[in-house]
């Protein structure tokens, strides 16, 4: 793989060592150079190496994601410190961070800038859903990042960015299969193409996906059960188109990811004759373009517009009875940008820019029949970063006006500085979270339907403050570790719950607080490979409802310091050996300590768990340009679970059994 920073966009030699744009593939790499890969994370997208962007960063890129066979988006965030998956409902999984629920509208995804988390509620869907293939690099933020990424980046931002048409030079068409011991586990068919024409450049991508999440036994907390073989469908197809002309950037994604479950949304699966079935869909165009004023001051002007569907409910009848909509509601999402860049050649640079957006929902088949508000937000913000021999000082500065929720100011200070092989980095940031018109509407639609008599007050927005500080040191070219503490508080923190007749709504607790620590270990040898070590622990630091921690029989608090749903420790380890110039193995563990979690009114102990990964892959096999990949997934059968984190009384959804994988891929 070629690393490549995008083409608007110049490396600082001071910020970073220029890897980006060289001939090496990335395996000729020492490990201080892929310490140096620049990231574009900062409000002024200027470029900056990991080891002085102001935020705990973690990068991940395209060449590794085929290294390790990554199934889906699921396999490489699984390396990530501080991320932990977990059920939600009807067969969907979702991802906490740092012991937190994150899929309340606390964590942003985006592809290439498109917002991928559902304007609706703020959650985003995992497993066989986000295609690896055409990845250039992922950047994740662990910690907020609503200063350029807004409402939904409380917590952290996960940006996965593709490949161009110059990266990818042609056009390659691959194609999957797995299979578990008791049922099919994925079939897939890829196809990119792209080119480059001196300042033309244009790329395609396109996948279709059928899978299963699991062929094991669910079971209900009353003592139904359902078999899952070849009977849980996740089935998505996605496809992106990217034109470019100099600075000027047009983009057009669609996705759609089904899900069929019979799990449903508590703690009873659904009658044998219908089960329930979920779509997420997202239509998406962006244009951009950027104005070089000179080579120190530019203008950036941006407009998305995105159609979201996102939690479409039908029940499908196995008799051949006519399917049911149940629930359908569509969200139309604008925003204009428009950001003012001064950079200096010493590395200085400011960033004032302003934005305004609107969500308008339409509520095609809904048990809903009010009217909701025209969500509209107008956004200015400000960022400036002053370097000196020592250190560089970041400030910013978000201000929100919200149609619905007043106004709000969000600060954020970092200091940070690489001196030759040891960096450090304290950051303090604010972020705000306003609720959605899914979050609006669902406690309205409580407050009209329920037949208990309740009523609940509409949501407050949430205000979060966060600590963290990160030291690192190279001891030697092939040798590293860093790590970070962090301190997270959320007041008026957002509860997705259920009364005693499973209606579900929303509510505000005082607040929910973590504090913990992430380490990485990185280390290369010129025959034994790579060897990267992920450490990550956290406490529960302020929860006085308890709400989201395990309770005895009488009520009474188990575990005080552990959140609902997530461990509280977490390793991986990945070696990746590079046998010869063709043929490369890599292998994973990722070990997750006790969780503890509901299956109706019983509290379960979830035990330790260490998911073993091996992919073996060999490229211009028997002839140039074919690549054959086998992969063996959770090898040793530990059977992880994907524990709910919150009560909402919804057993543990069944992972992935073991599973084979073979892998075609031809370029051409």
């Amino acid at each position: 793989m070629v690393l490549q920073a995008p083409a608007s966009f110049a490396i600082n030699p001071i910020a970073c060592t220029e890897v980006s744009g060289s001939s090496q593939n990335i395996e000729e790499l020492d490990l201080m150079d892929l310490m140096e890969i620049p990231v574009f994370l900062s409000a002024s997208q200027q470029a900056e190496c990991t080891k002085s962007a102001a935020s705990v960063v973690t990068t991940i890129s395209g060449e590794e994601l085929l290294n390790m066979g990554a199934r889906d988006l699921i396999d490489a965030l699984e390396l990530v410190p501080g991320m932990n998956f977990g059920v939600n409902v009807s067969n969907t999984v979702g991802l906490g961070i740092r012991g937190i629920d994150a899929d309340t509208g606390k964590l942003s995804v985006s592809i290439d800038g498109i917002i991928m988390t559902d304007q609706r509620f703020g959650t985003t869907v995992y497993g066989s859903h986000f295609p690896v293939e055409q990845i250039d690099r992922i950047e994740i933020i662990r910690g907020p990042g609503s200063i350029l990424h807004g409402n939904f980046a409380e917590l952290g931002v996960i940006n996965i960015i593709t490949k161009k048409g110059k990266q990818l030079d042609g056009v390659t068409a691959s194609g999957s299969y797995g299979h578990f011991s008791r049922g099919e586990a994925r079939k897939n068919a890829v196809l990119t193409a792209g080119k480059a024409w001196d300042d033309f450049d244009v790329s395609f991508y396109g996948k279709y996906n059928y899978a299963h999440r699991s062929d094991r036994i669910y079971t209900d907390a009353v003592g139904d059960s359902f078999d899952m073989a070849d009977n849980n469908q996740l089935e998505s197809l996605l496809g992106s188109f990217k034109i470019s002309y100099k600075n000027l950037n047009f983009q057009f994604l669609a996705d759609e990811y089904n899900v069929n479950s019979r799990d449903y949304f508590a703690d009873q699966i659904t009658p044998p004759e219908w089960y329930s079935r979920n779509s997420f869909s997202t239509y998406a165009t962006k244009l951009s373009y950027q104005h070089d004023l000179n080579e120190n001051f530019k203008l950036d002007t941006g407009f998305d517009f995105s159609r979201q569907t996102p939690w479409e409910r039908s029940r499908q009848y196995i008799n051949g009875e006519d399917d049911v909509l149940k629930e359908k509601v569509s969200v139309d999402h604008y925003k204009f940008d428009l950001k003012a860049t001064y950079s200096h050649g010493e590395g200085h640079y400011l960033v004032v820019g302003n934005s305004y957006q609107f969500e308008n929902y339409q509520h095609d088949v809904s048990a809903y029949t009010g009217e909701l508000p025209l969500f509209g937000n107008y956004t200015l913000y400000t960022e400036a970063v002053y370097k000196t021999p020592w250190v560089n000082i970041l400030g910013g500065l978000r201000f929100d006006s919200y149609s619905e929720y007043g106004t709000n100011w969000s600060p954020r200070i970092a200091l940070t500085k690489q001196l030759g092989r040891f960096h450090y980095k304290a950051l303090y940031s604010q972020a705000f979270h306003a609720p959605t018109g899914g979050n609006y509407q669902l406690i309205e639609e409580y407050n009209q339907n329920n037949t208990l008599g309740n009523h609940i007050e509409q949501l407050v927005p949430e205000k979060t403050h966060t600590y963290e500080v990160e030291l690192g040191y190279h001891f030697m070219s092939n040798l590293s570790v860093s790590a970070n503490m962090f301190y997270t508080r959320i007041n008026n923190y957002f509860l997705y719950t259920f009364d005693e007749n499973f209606d579900d709504f929303y509510i505000n607790l005082d607040g929910i607080a973590t504090w913990g620590a992430e380490t990485v270990l990185s280390y290369q040898h010129r025959q034994l490979g790579r060897f990267k070590f992920n450490y990550s622990f956290y406490r529960t630091a302020y929860d006085p409802e308890g709400t989201n921690q395990a309770h005895d029989p009488d009520g009474n608090i188990i575990h005080s310091d552990v959140n609902l749903g997530f461990p509280a420790h977490k390793f991986s380890i990945n070696h990746h050996l590079q046998i010869t110039d063709s043929f490369s193995f890599n292998h994973t563990i990722i070990f997750s300590s006790d969780r503890y979690a509901y299956s109706g009114a019983n509290l379960i102990h979830h035990k330790p768990t260490a998911v073993y990964n091996t992919y073996f892959r060999y490229q211009d096999a028997m002839l140039e340009g074919l690549e054959i990949g086998l992969g063996i997934y959770d090898l040793f059968n530990a059977q992880f679970q994907y524990a709910q984190y919150y009560n909402g009384s919804h057993p543990a959804l069944p992972g992935n059994t073991r599973e084979f994988n073979l892998k075609l891929t031809y370029s051409f």
